[in-house]
């Protein structure tokens, strides 16, 4: 559990301060490490020394036993043992024991003001070997005294040498070492490590100063580097901040096209809008200055003149849902229906348009009933297609309004004998796109209108043969929420 606090301590740290702590710990464990295997070293050297040092000193141990050991002399061995103890120049010695072959001592010497202490327990385990014993800071060797003559003399059974060397000063020398040695490198490890933490904060410069940059970043994109904050001694950093800037420059620029180009666009959307309206409200216009040139010329009568006024009161009406489709071109439909009354709005209303261009004008319809779609896009939706096929026919053709209810859509057809409506017009009408080269001011209402209508459209054009433009409107379904009981 704290290992998982801590890592979760030193995710929340960021980068920047991560990096240079890895790199201090890198450094400390590398000089910890170095510090254990040269003193591990310098202990396995020191310990070959002691060892052939208590070598030495149990061969001349053996010589001066030899002669009392070979003469069965127990007095002579016990002065040998009491005159080696004396002789303390070079090393100094605490115990010496001269042991039988099972192990008990034959005789011993302690140094005076020792306690008396017993044998270690690897004495008797191993014929031969030493131990440092770091307790008491002393150091056992032991090895078997034979010779040829101590058979011959009648001592057949092995003896064993036994001494105890005083290398305290050795164990207090090599604790000190040790902890010179760990200071040393500890101080050194922290000494590399604050370089190294110095050498790579410079290192990270350049990335701090672009993270800071580029936190800075707004609506206008990346903040560039000041030319004062860009070393140019260091090519390779200078290399990097510049294509920085040139970065943060492409990127204002780019945004800055943008705006421009979003700007234009709204003025685009706003004049064709305008001039929609223009164009969508002309007609309608035109259908009520003919009721009212009807009106002036046979007001007396009382059927022309309600006929003339309820074509005008529809006409009013057909110019309100043109200003409300163009001006909030994302409401919902009003929910009317569409019927027979509205194709015959609209053959009066293109009438006059036709005989003006000398075109025929027929309207071929099986709609006896109104449907569930919304009159006024349709209305709209016709209305352009027609115009622009009795604009687009020649004097004494003729243009056909088809009208056939289906089942779950109503199909309508406009079909002219004109040149053939343009590819351009036709792929923007069937694939539901308005592009900046399509002209003509009606196919973007159609299109959208179309779309509010989620319908299908589908354009037979040929090369002066005329064009059949083909429409699937699709029954609006009722809302649950209006056919629901109060």
């Amino acid at each position: 559990m704290p290992r998982t606090r801590l890592m979760r301590w030193l995710a929340r740290l960021p980068m920047s301060t991560r990096l240079p702590l890895a790199v201090v710990a890198v450094v400390l464990v590398t000089a910890l490490g170095t510090t254990q295997i040269a003193l591990q070293g310098l202990q396995r050297q020191v310990e070959r020394q002691i060892e052939r040092t208590g070598q030495v000193y149990l061969d001349g141990l053996a010589a001066a036993l030899l002669p009392p050991v070979i003469g069965h002399d127990q007095a002579g061995i016990e002065r040998a043992l009491d005159e080696a103890l004396r002789m303390h120049q070079g090393l100094v010695d605490r115990r010496l024991f001269l042991l039988d072959a099972g192990g008990l001592p034959i005789a011993r010497a302690d140094r005076a003001g020792l306690p008396q202490i017993p044998l270690p327990a690897a004495v008797g385990q191993q014929a031969r070997g030493d131990l440092i014993d770091t307790d008491d800071g002393s150091y056992w060797v032991w090895r078997p005294l034979s010779d040829d003559r101590m058979v011959a003399g009648g001592r057949p059974g092995a003896l064993t040498v036994v001494a105890n060397l005083d290398v305290a000063d050795y164990v207090t020398e090599r604790r000190q070492l040790w902890w010179r040695l760990a200071g040393f490198n500890l101080g050194l490890g922290l000494l590399c490590a604050f370089l190294g933490l110095l050498l790579l904060r410079r290192l990270q410069r350049p990335l701090d100063t672009l993270t800071r940059h580029l936190q800075q970043a707004g609506e206008a994109g990346p903040a560039p580097v000041p030319e004062n904050l860009i070393p140019e001694a260091d090519r390779e950093t200078s290399r990097l901040l510049q294509a920085y800037n040139r970065m943060a420059g492409a990127a204002r620029e780019r945004e800055t096209l943008i705006t421009r180009m979003a700007e234009q666009e709204r003025e685009a959307v706003l004049g064709r809008m305008v001039a929609t309206l223009a164009h969508e409200v002309r007609n309608p216009l035109a259908g009520v200055r003919t009721a009212v040139d009807t009106l002036r010329k046979f007001g007396e009568r009382p059927d022309t003149r309600a006929e003339a006024i309820d074509f005008m009161e529809r006409g009013l009406r057909v110019l309100g849902g043109v200003v409300d489709a163009t001006l909030a071109m994302h409401r919902p439909s009003d929910g009317r229906s569409f019927g027979p009354q509205d194709l015959a709005d609209l053959q009066r209303l293109l009438e006059p348009q036709a005989q003006q261009a000398q075109v025929a004008l027929a309207l071929e319809s099986g709609l006896s009933q109104t449907v569930p779609l919304a009159g006024g896009e349709v209305r709209q939706v016709l209305l352009n297609l027609v115009l622009n096929a009795i604009k687009a026919s020649a004097p004494g053709s003729r243009v056909t309004l088809r009208c056939e209810p289906m089942a779950t859509h109503l199909r309508l057809e406009v079909i002219d004998q004109g040149p053939g409506l343009p590819g351009p017009l036709a792929t923007s009408l069937e694939q539901g796109q308005v592009h900046e080269q399509t002209p003509g001011l009606g196919v973007a209402v159609v299109v959208r209108l179309v779309q509010q209508l989620q319908g299908r459209v589908a354009v037979d054009a040929h090369s002066g043969q005329g064009t059949r433009i083909a429409l699937e409107l699709p029954y609006a379904t009722p809302d649950p929420a209006d056919t629901s009981p109060a």
